[in-house]
C-alpha cells in the first residue's frame, strides 16, 4: 500500500479544493478523512482506542474501553539511562496502537524540565537535552516499526501548566537555541518522527505555530518534512488559522465544523494560497500511507508486554538510600510491617493525557505474600487516598494511630508514599515539593516509635525528603512505574533484582533553591509574560554554576554492588571542529553481586571565551557486569558535543582550545578525566569598535590580530606593560581612536584594521 511521492502528488492534484482544506482539521476525530480514496486516521494519547471517545462518552461506559499495557511514563523511563529499552516500549505500544486502530501516539514528551513544579515532568524524560533526545529518539523508532506514527511534543517551550494556553515565554536566543529548541534538533537527527505537536503557549510574542522564526528553524533548519499539528484547541481565530498554516502548521487539532468555511473564505480573499494547501495535504496523506504500508495487525501478547513494563521498571527503580539494610531477605526476615496505603493500591500513573488504565495491576502486598511463603506480616493504611484535580488530602488521625501501634511492634517496616492520582497532572503545576501532610504526619509519628523504616516514594518528579532521608534506612524512589511498579518495587527491596535507576534529573533541597524559582508564575498571579531568567542554568548546570549544595545529584543512583572506574584514554588528542574523539575507559563490578552502572560523559569548555555551563553531559552508557568482570565503555563525541550556540553570529559554533572529558558516576561523582585540544578558527563574538576594549585585550587571538603593529602600540595595548589600560576595558574600543583617549597611538584606521583582524583570524 506505500506510496512514492509521485503517486501522491497525483492524488493531491485529484483533490477538490474543499478536500484540501479538510485535511487542514480534523473532522469526526479524524485526519485526512477523504471519503472517495479511503483516508482517514486518528490520533490517540496512548494505545487505548477508547481514550479517543473521552470527550464522547459518559465516564462509566469508558472504563471497559480504556486498557492497554502502562509502562513506565516518561520521567521513569529517563530513570533507566537505557535507550534500547526505550526503544522496545515503542515498540509494544506500537502494536498495541495497530491492535486497537490508533495511527497516532501522541508521544514522546521531550520538554526540559525548566522547575520540578511542571505539572506535567512526568511525561517528560529528563531536565538534560542529551538524555532525554537518546530516549526520545529510540522511542520513536519503536513506535514507527510497527507503522504507527510517533508525535513529538511539545514543540516548543512548553515547560509549565500553568496558563498555559495563553502565557507567553520569553526566552533568549541562545537559551532558546541551546536548550529548548536543542533536544527536537537532536531527536530529528537520529530519527524521523512522523508528526510533530506545537505546544499551547507563545514564545517571544507569538504562538509557536504561527512564529516565522520558530518555523522556519524546524522547517528549513531542522529539515522536517512531517505532519505539524496543533495542541488540542490551540489555534484561535480565523487569523491564526491562516497565519499558522502559512508558517508551517498543517493540522489544527480540534473538530472544527467551520474550518472549511473559514479556509475557503480565506483562499477566496487572497489570504491563503492553494500551494499551501497543496502541501499541507500532501504531508497528510504522506504520513497515512507511511501507517497503511502492509502492515499486518497481530494478536498481542500481553504477557510479554507486562515482562517488559516490568523491566523498564525494574531498570528505572532509583536507590537513595541504604545504610546497609537492603536487600532484605526474606528467608530470615521476622517482624515485617508495611505501612501505607499504596502498597495495596499502587500509584503507577499521572494524570491528564498521561493516563493509562494497566491491563494487568501488580499489588506490592501480594508479592509480598509470595515471597513470605505464609510468614505473617503486618499492615496498615496510614492514610486516605483520594484522586482528583488536584486531590484533597484528608487528615486521618485514626489511620496515623493504627500504624503507630503496627510500627511499635515491628523489627522492619516497609513505609509507602507517593502522590494519589492527579497531585501531577496536565492542566496546572505543583506549588511546593512535598509529599502530602498526611503522609508527612504518618512518617513523623511512625519514625518516633520506630526507626527501622525502608521507604518507598513514587512521584513522577523530585520531592522534597529531607526531612525524612537520613532518619530512616533506606529511600527507593520508584517514580510512576507503571502497571509493574508493585512486583518491581518488591523484587528490588528483597534483592531479586538490583535497583537499575539513575535520576534523570536534579533533586533540590528547597524549592527555593531551583532555577527558576522567582520566575514561575501560580494561582492567583496573572503573568502574561513568563521570563526564563535562569538562562542556560537549568537543573545541574544551575547548581553547578553557583555551587550549591543538593539533595541528590543528576545521574545519582546507589547499587546493591561497587564499581571500579580506571584507564581513560582517547583515540587522539587534538582534532578539528568538525573532528570526532573517541574516549575509552574501564568500569568495573568490584563487588559481590551482579549489578549495573550508568558511565556518564561531560564535557568542561576550558578555554572558552563565552560564557559556558561548568559541564554538560555529551555521552552515557549503561553496564552491566557480574562480580569481577570489567568491560571497556567507548563513546564517541562529534561536533555537536563541543558547539555552542553564538547570538551574535546566529550559529552554532565551535571554539578552539582546550576540552575536559569528565567521566563520572553522576555530575557530581567525577572518577575520571581527560583532555582534547581542538583547533579551529569559529569565533563566538562578532567583534566591532562599539565593543568594549576589554573583549579586545582579553581574546587569545588579539596578540595575533595586532601581530602587524608597531610594537610600540603593541606594548600600549598589553596590560602587563600598560598598567593604566585595565582603567579602560568599559571603554569601546573605537574611541581610542580619539587623540586624548589613545594618547595619539591609534587611529580609527589602525582600529577598522585591528577589527578585521579580529573577525577573520
Amino acid at each position: 500500500m506505500a506510496k512514492t511521492s509521485e503517486e501522491i502528488q497525483t492524488i493531491v492534484d485529484d483533490l477538490t479544493l474543499e478536500e484540501k482544506i479538510r485535511c487542514c482539521a480534523l473532522y469526526q476525530d479524524r485526519f485526512g478523512n477523504i471519503p472517495r480514496y479511503g483516508i482517514a486516521y486518528r490520533s490517540c494519547d496512548n494505545p487505548s482506542g477508547g481514550w479517543c471517545d473521552y470527550f464522547r462518552l459518559p465516564r462509566e461506559e469508558m472504563e471497559d474501553k480504556f486498557w492497554g499495557t502502562c509502562f513506565p511514563q516518561a520521567a521513569a523511563q529517563g530513570a533507566t539511562w537505557d535507550p534500547n529499552l526505550a526503544y522496545e516500549i515503542g515498540e509494544a505500544q506500537g502494536k498495541e496502537c495497530k491492535n486497537q486502530d490508533v495511527d497516532i501516539i501522541l508521544r514522546p514528551g521531550v520538554n526540559m524540565k525548566r522547575s520540578p513544579l511542571g505539572g506535567r515532568n512526568f511525561e517528560y524524560y529528563s531536565e538534560d537535552p542529551w538524555l532525554a533526545a537518546e530516549m526520545g529518539a529510540n522511542y520513536i523508532n519503536g513506535v514507527q516499526s510497527q507503522h504507527v506514527a510517533a508525535n513529538l511534543k511539545h514543540f516548543v517551550c512548553n515547560n509549565q501548566e500553568y496558563e498555559r494556553m495563553t502565557t507567553n515565554a520569553v526566552v533568549d536566543e541562545r537559551t532558546f537555541n541551546e536548550l529548548y529548541l536543542r533536544v527536537f534538533q537532536l531527536i530529528l537527527e537520529k530519527s524521523d518522527p512522523w508528526t510533530i505537536m506545537s505546544c499551547y503557549n507563545k514564545v517571544n510574542g507569538k504562538w509557536v505555530h504561527q512564529n516565522p522564526y520558530i518555523m522556519n528553524k524546524l522547517r528549513k533548519d531542522f529539515g522536517y518534512t512531517g505532519v505539524v499539528m496543533s495542541d488540542a484547541f490551540a489555534v484561535h481565530y480565523k487569523e491564526d488559522k491562516v497565519e499558522g498554516h502559512i508558517c508551517g502548521l498543517d493540522v489544527e487539532l480540534a473538530e472544527e465544523d467551520n474550518h472549511v468555511h473559514l479556509l475557503l473564505d480565506a483562499f477566496n480573499n487572497g489570504e491563503i494560497s492553494e500551494d499551501v494547501l497543496d502541501a499541507i495535504a500532501y504531508r497528510v496523506i504522506d504520513c497515512y500511507y507511511k501507517i497503511h504500508d502492509g502492515y499486518t495487525v497481530s494478536e498481542l501478547d500481553l504477557a510479554a508486554h507486562h515482562a517488559l513494563a516490568k523491566r523498564a521498571a525494574l531498570e528505572g527503580a532509583v536507590l537513595l538510600e541504604n545504610d546497609g539494610v537492603l536487600p532484605l531477605d526474606a528467608k530470615t526476615l521476622e517482624g515485617l510491617a508495611v505501612i501505607g496505603a499504596f502498597a495495596k493500591a499502587p500509584c503507577y500513573m499521572g494524570g491528564g493525557s498521561g493516563h493509562m488504565n494497566g491491563h494487568t495491576l501488580d499489588i506490592p502486598t501480594d508479592e509480598i505474600d509470595k515471597l513470605m511463603e505464609g510468614k505473617p506480616y503486618a499492615y496498615a493504611a496510614g492514610y486516605q487516598i483520594n484522586a482528583g484535580f488536584p486531590p484533597e488530602d484528608t487528615p486521618r488521625p485514626d489511620l496515623i494511630a493504627e500504624a503507630v501501634e503496627v510500627a511499635k511492634a515491628a523489627e522492619t517496616i516497609i513505609l509507602f508514599t507517593g502522590y494519589p492520582y492527579g497531585v501531577e497532572s496536565e492542566g496546572y503545576d505543583r506549588t511546593d515539593l512535598f509529599l502530602p501532610k498526611s503522609q508527612r504526619d504518618l512518617l513523623d509519628a511512625v519514625l518516633e516509635v520506630n526507626k527501622n523504616v525502608i521507604l518507598v516514594v513514587n512521584t513522577g518528579a523530585p520531592v522534597d525528603i529531607s526531612a525524612y532521608n537520613k532518619r530512616v534506612k533506606a529511600v527507593l524512589q520508584g517514580g510512576y512505574a507503571g502497571e509493574a511498579s508493585g512486583s518491581a518495587t518488591i523484587d528490588v527491596l528483597f534483592g531479586l533484582a538490583e535497583p537499575g535507576g539513575r535520576l534523570p534529573e536534579t533533586y533540590p533541597c528547597r524549592l527555593e533553591d531551583t532555577p527558576a524559582y522567582l520566575n514561575l508564575p501560580h494561582y492567583p498571579d496573572t503573568v502574561p509574560n513568563v521570563v526564563y531568567g535562569e538562562g542556560l542554568y537549568i537543573g545541574y548546570r544551575w547548581y553547578d554554576a553557583r555551587k550549591m549544595v543538593v539533595e541528590y545529584p543528576f545521574g545519582y543512583g546507589l547499587s546493591y554492588t561497587t564499581f571500579e572506574y580506571s584507564d581513560i584514554r582517547m583515540d587522539q588528542t587534538e582534532i578539528t571542529a568538525d573532528g570526532s574523539v573517541t574516549v575509552s575507559f574501564t568500569v568495573k563490578n568490584t563487588g559481590s553481586r551482579p549489578g549495573s552502572d550508568v558511565a556518564q560523559v561531560y564535557v568542561h569548555a576550558a578555554d572558552a571565551t563565552i560564557n559556558r555551563p561548568v559541564k554538560e553531559l555529551r555521552g552515557f552508557k549503561k553496564v552491566r557486569l557480574v562480580p569481577g568482570e570489567e568491560t571497556t565503555v567507548s563513546v564517541t563525541l562529534g561536533r555537536r558535543a563541543f558547539e555552542c550556540y553564538t547570538p551574535a553570529l546566529h550559529k552554532w559554533v565551535v571554539e578552539g582550545g582546550t576540552y575536559e572529558i569528565l567521566v563520572g558516576r553522576n555530575s557530581r561523582d567525577i572518577k575520571l578525566t581527560a583532555a582534547v585540544k581542538i583547533s579551529s578558527d569559529e569565533v563566538v563574538k562578532r567583534f566591532s569598535p562599539q565593543m568594549q576594549i576589554g573583549h579586545f585585550i582579553k581574546s587569545p587571538d588579539f596578540k595575533e590580530a595586532i601581530a602587524d603593529q608597531p610594537q610600540e602600540l603593541r606594548d600600549w595595548l598589553d596590560e602587563e606593560k600598560n598598567p593604566v589600560l585595565p582603567l579602560g576595558v568599559a571603554i569601546p574600543f573605537g574611541q581610542f581612536g580619539e587623540a586624548d583617549l589613545g594618547q595619539g597611538k591609534l587611529s580609527q584606521e589602525t582600529i577598522q584594521k585591528i577589527v578585521k583582524n579580529m573577525n577573520h583570524k
